[in-house]
């Protein structure tokens, strides 16, 4: 009877760990990428690292982000947090 209990509550708060914690992440993860994929010229983004800026030319895993007039950087595909209104 008692080791029944342990495998019940074991159960138990795999399920809690999965449904409040592990199914949002991969959501959130899941959506991040779709955008990171439908990046397009002139949309403009914020990294991760907080820097705002418009993209100028996109390639296969790098972006070209133009941050000033004539200043242009290139950051990672994967470093694009979400696009700003």
């Amino acid at each position: 009877m008692q080791g029944m209990y342990s495998i019940i509550m074991m159960v138990v708060l795999f399920a809690f760990m999965y449904f409040f914690m592990i199914r949002p992440q991969n959501k959130r993860n899941k959506e991040l990428k779709m955008l990171q994929d439908s990046l397009k010229v002139g949309d403009n983004v914020v990294t991760f690292s907080g820097i705002y800026g418009e993209i100028a030319e996109i390639g296969t895993a790098t972006i070209m982000l133009r941050i000033a007039p004539k200043t242009e950087i290139k950051v990672d595909r994967n470093a694009i947090r979400g696009l700003v209104a």
